[in-house]
């Protein structure tokens, strides 16, 4: 662990909010690269290359600095890190005044020491996980399992469970950024799932992360998918109460080899698509239930256009008429339960139905001829949000 002048700065400021004392903090070379007097600040502290040579602290008065060049009066002792020396920790003042700080501010130093290289040791591991899981998803692990499975082994995960792609997206929302910050948020994250150290929790961008899910013990997607919508509200209720209406959950199938999980995560790629596209479909979605969606998504433009003209016509035009009839459809062509939930009478509906009828030559309260106007509808729509 070297001792770094930004880490040094900050030792030198958490120790003068603490104590109020002069500071010095010196590299291995006796050099001062923080201290609470700017004026010395890269200047040789000949005491300090002593201190390093002999592990011993070292006090001076008044007479001792001018034998040692660089030097005022106080107390210079060693800062050890997993039993090698690191640096020298230096206060400045009338020795009888510093001298009862000292074992204080040495342990402290060594503590915020540690700290520094815990947090580095997280973050190695962070990188380390995120870089693998981009090898994932993009198909670009080595060809070699053995490789594979020991850079798995060397992050305590197992990569030859079963496992899946989970996309977490979240847009327009202030929490995100918090969440976001959040060192704990890829655990919590984790948490949502089974076996969850075997979870990979990795960030592609401000609003958008990946998981690698273990699917271990879990048979075919009859399991699969009730076990991963599980987990995903699990999700949302883990989330920040303002973040969960802008949250979208994305999920691909399931795959045995990890070298498929770049098509695990194409899958919810694509799901991700049709829950951006399709609001109603709401805020989770698995690839497996996203057919006619991601049917309707490859229609081109123009074709759109033409089923569009050809089966809704006018229809188009008439608001409170489109509405009637994507309440049809979301009651399944229950007339009571459409009147409900338009909240009007049935009557009402009975004659709405009838313009439509009239207007499209078609019958919506018919499953075939609904089937093609429920078609057109979906595609109108998303010839209006582009």
């Amino acid at each position: 662990m070297k001792l770094t002048q930004s880490l040094a700065d900050r030792i030198v400021k958490r120790t003068m909010e603490v104590t109020n004392l002069n500071i010095n903090v010196m590299d291995k070379d006796g050099v001062i690269i923080s201290s609470s007097d700017p004026a010395r600040i890269q200047s040789f502290h000949q005491a300090a290359r002593q201190v390093i040579a002999t592990g011993e602290e070292m006090l001076l008065g008044e007479e001792d600095c001018q034998k040692w060049t660089g030097t005022k009066p106080g107390i210079n002792m060693p800062i050890r890190f997993q039993q090698q020396i690191v640096g020298v920790i230096g206060i400045s003042g009338a020795p009888q005044e510093v001298v009862p700080f000292g074992k204080a501010v040495k342990m402290m130093t060594e503590m915020m020491l540690q700290q520094a290289y815990l947090t580095e040791q997280m973050e190695l591991a962070e990188r380390s996980v995120n870089f693998l899981v981009q090898e994932m998803i993009s198909g670009t692990l080595d060809p070699s399992r053995d490789v594979v499975m020991s850079r798995g082994a060397l992050l305590g995960l197992d990569l030859s469970r079963p496992r899946s792609v989970v996309i977490i997206q979240a847009t327009g929302a202030e929490d995100w950024e918090e969440w976001h910050a959040d060192r704990r948020f890829p655990r919590k994250v984790a948490a949502c799932f089974r076996h969850s150290d075997q979870v990979c929790v990795s960030v592609t961008k401000r609003n958008c992360w990946i998981v690698v899910t273990d699917l271990s013990g879990l048979r075919g997607r009859e399991q699969i998918k009730p076990y991963l919508h599980e987990a995903a509200h699990k999700l949302l209720n883990a989330a920040p109460a303002g973040l969960r209406d802008h949250l979208l959950i994305a999920m691909g199938r399931g795959y045995e080899n990890v070298y498929d999980l770049e098509l695990s995560f194409k899958e919810a790629m694509q799901t991700l698509q049709v829950l951006e596209r399709f609001p109603d479909k709401g805020a989770i979605g698995h690839i497996d239930d996203m057919s006619l969606e991601l049917l309707l998504l490859e229609t081109p433009p123009a074709t759109r256009q033409v089923v569009v003209r050809d089966i809704l016509k006018e229809l188009v035009k008439h608001d409170e008429l489109l509405e009637t009839l994507n309440a049809l459809f979301s009651a399944d062509l229950n007339l009571t339960a459409a009147a409900q939930a338009l909240n009007i009478h049935r009557n009402t509906l009975l004659y709405r139905l009838d313009r439509i009828e009239e207007m499209l030559g078609r019958n919506p309260r018919r499953f075939a001829e609904a089937a093609k106007i429920k078609l057109a509808l979906e595609l109108h729509r998303l010839s209006q949000t582009g």
